[in-house]
């Protein structure tokens, strides 16, 4: 039995002890976000850590509020220290929205231990600064109406969506960093993005597919799916793709 040292984390223990991949989940999501994929890799032999990030998991979308982008960042970098200690062979780091971007940060470190890893549907590289502020309001007052305290929600809604918009600044901030590191990148790099994402533009995908100048990637444009493709009901191409580049990476001949 491991004993995983993260609050409400998901690990999955494989048969194939040389590979672990790190799964890291989107921004107002949770470990379930990553639950189908991460069982379907795990059932494929692999270790995987699926960590939740502070405030997320929530009935109360201020709970979100109550952290910010750089402490998710420091979460995600003790979750892959972590799976460093435990000594695999290969080492994968993925995510999804905003777990893709955290991802993309570890990767692009100059000490990056790992084989490689990718995204799927993160706002890596944008155009635009990120604008889900309509998505995230929904979901407030929709769990405000769930605990039957819509009236609050909506008695606090500017003070909630200015807290939002602090957020996406800091997330802009590690994005610019992230940016300027990715020619760090020279491990095989993973890209998903789903042509019908509701969130972020999914031509802002291929600016990253430019600037990743000395990775090897491997790019899946799925023309039909939307935005939390690892749990859309058509996410067989999707999953097959991962496994393969999965496969590729750990088992090169």
């Amino acid at each position: 039995m491991v004993k995983v040292p993260f609050d409400k984390a998901v690990y999955l223990v494989g048969q194939d002890k040389k590979v672990g991949i790190l799964l890291f989940h989107a921004y107002t999501g949770s470990t379930r976000d990553m639950n189908l994929l991460g069982r379907l890799l795990n059932r494929q032999g692999y270790n995987v850590l699926v960590p939740l990030f502070s405030g997320h998991d929530t009935q109360d979308i201020k709970s979100v509020l109550d952290y910010s982008p750089t402490i998710w960042r420091q979460e995600a970098y003790e979750a892959y220290h972590w799976m460093v200690e435990q000594d695999f062979e290969h080492l994968l780091v993925f995510g999804l929205s905003l777990g893709g971007v955290m991802a993309t940060d570890i990767i692009s470190k100059k000490d990056f231990k790992g084989s490689g890893g990718g995204i799927f549907n993160a706002p890596v590289m944008t155009k635009d600064p990120i604008d889900i502020s309509d998505s995230f309001m929904h979901l407030g007052k929709f769990l405000a109406t769930q605990r039957h305290d819509t009236e609050t929600f909506m008695e606090e809604f500017d003070d909630i969506l200015e807290d939002h918009w602090h957020q996406m600044k800091d997330l802009e901030i590690i994005k610019e960093e992230i940016t300027s590191q990715l020619s760090n990148i020279k491990v095989p790099f993973y890209i998903a993005q789903s042509g019908e994402d509701e969130l972020i533009e999914p031509d802002d995908s291929y600016l990253l597919q430019d600037a990743l100048i000395n990775a090897r990637i491997d790019f899946h444009y799925f023309p039909h799916n939307t935005h939390s493709i690892p749990t859309n009901r058509d996410r067989k191409a999707f999953e097959k793709s991962v496994l393969d580049f999965i496969k590729q990476v750990t088992q090169p001949f």
